[in-house]
Order: structure tokens, then C-alpha cells, then sequence
């Protein structure tokens, strides 16, 4: 893995950690800014790896730390199936955004460009919480969705067209880090039980993982489905240099 990217992760989990500690009050509810951000809870369409479909039984090291969470009522606790790293928000199915009869182009335009990545490792590990309102589980993927997200913004109208308002693209690069939420907070309760809950959990490392496809998915509508299954509408091979070998779908 790439040390500097990985260092760069890390920075980050230990800026949002201190940026959550040092607050006071109540949290944000999660699911009541969702909705707003989901324009009406809207169907979203994104590129995601869902790691909890994956591989369930890679995350058995973090149930101690799930069920601690999942006695809390500040905490909103999502099953291991639901567990994902989302590297791509296409958009939401509505008349001014996204149509059903678009998705399929999405990724047979991105599947070339895919093709020619060399499956990457995941060591997934560390816990902070980002915008005061969901706490997740880092990974130090060494960039490599980074080159993912330009790779498929160069296949895919739309996604280009998303990436070139995307905050997180900077004239210094992508500065997009990938993280899995484990637990939305509900705006309720006291903040220092989440802190005292998850302190011993902080520096958790699961180890390394490789899936060898991305992954593009219909996300049911939360929190109202109470986390109905990931619809995975595409899973493309990453095949690196073989791509250019033969034909592939």
C-alpha cells in the first residue's frame, strides 16, 4: 500500500475523532438530513463495493463493537449486509436526474476502463465519525479508488459530469478517502456515550482484503426499508493487463 495515502487516511480519522469529541450538545440525526439530501428519500445509484454482501464473516471482529453501539439509543446500528464503501454517487432515480432506462449504459461504458485495473487490497481498519452524524470504519485502499473514480468519470457521461462538481476534486487531486459506515447517530441521547463506546474499538484492524470487481448498486430507500438488501445491478471484473486479451463483457 501506498504509505502517503495511507498516512494521509489516518490524519483524517484522527481530525474527525477530535472534531467529535470536542463538540458538546446533541449529534446531527443522520436520517433527518438524509432526506433532505435525497430529494424526498429518492432512490440513490452508485458505484459502491459492498463489502458486507462480500465477505460477512470478515467483519465477525467488529461484533463486539457493532452490539455495543446497537445498545445505544444516540446510535442507529445497520446489519453486517449492509456494510459497503460507496466510491461513486451517480445520482438519485428522478424525472431531472436519473431514469431507470439509463443505468444499464452507466456501466457497459465504464466496464472497458474498469477491465484494465489490477484488483487492489483493502486492509480495512480504524474507527472515527465524520460530520458529527455517522461513525465508520476506515480503508487504506493505497488510492487505488481514486483511479477508480477518474477512470470511470473518463467512460461515463454522467459521471464525469457529477466529478466535475465534486468538492472533493481539487486542483492538488482527488481527495476522496474511502470509509464504511457502520452506525448513523439519531440526534438523540448523550454524545459521550458514543465516545465511551467506541474508545476501545479506535485503532480495530481487520486485516487485508481483495475483492476483484466493482460494484454498481440500486440503494434501497433509508431509513424507511429498515436496510433492505443492496440491489447489485453490475459487478464488473477487474482483470489488469489480461483486459486487453480477448473479448470480455
Amino acid at each position: 500500500m501506498t504509505t502517503d495515502v495511507a498516512a494521509t487516511y489516518r490524519e483524517q480519522r484522527e481530525r474527525d475523532w477530535a472534531d467529535f469529541t470536542s463538540r458538546s450538545g446533541p449529534t446531527q440525526d443522520y436520517w433527518g438530513l438524509w432526506e433532505e439530501r435525497s430529494f424526498g428519500w429518492k432512490v440513490p445509484i452508485d458505484f459502491v463495493q459492498p463489502l458486507g454482501i462480500e465477505s460477512a464473516t470478515f467483519f465477525e471482529p467488529l461484533q463486539p463493537l457493532l452490539d455495543a453501539l446497537g445498545e445505544l439509543e444516540e446510535v442507529e446500528v445497520p446489519p453486517v449486509e449492509w456494510l459497503h464503501a460507496t466510491y461513486i454517487q451517480i445520482g438519485f432515480m428522478r424525472p431531472f436526474d436519473i431514469l431507470w432506462s439509463q443505468v444499464e449504459t452507466f456501466y457497459v461504458n465504464a466496464a472497458p476502463r474498469i477491465h484494465r485495473l489490477e484488483p487492489f487490497p483493502l486492509h480495512i481498519g480504524g474507527i472515527s465519525v465524520a460530520d458529527d452524524e455517522r461513525i465508520y470504519l476506515g480503508i487504506d485502499d493505497g488510492g487505488n479508488y481514486r483511479e477508480a473514480r477518474r477512470v470511470i468519470g473518463l467512460g461515463v457521461p454522467k459521471v464525469y459530469e457529477i466529478m466535475r462538481k465534486d468538492p472533493l476534486l481539487t486542483d492538488d487531486g482527488d481527495a476522496y478517502i474511502p470509509m464504511i459506515d457502520i452506525g448513523y447517530l439519531t440526534g438523540r441521547g448523550d454524545r459521550d456515550r458514543v465516545i465511551e463506546a467506541i474508545q476501545p474499538h479506535r485503532e480495530i484492524d481487520l486485516g487485508t482484503i481483495t475483492p476483484d470487481k466493482l460494484k454498481m448498486a440500486r440503494m434501497p430507500i433509508q431509513p424507511h426499508a429498515h436496510y433492505a438488501g443492496i440491489d447489485v445491478v453490475a459487478e464488473i471484473p477487474m482483470y489488469g493487463k489480461d483486459a486487453r486479451k480477448g473479448y470480455h463483457n
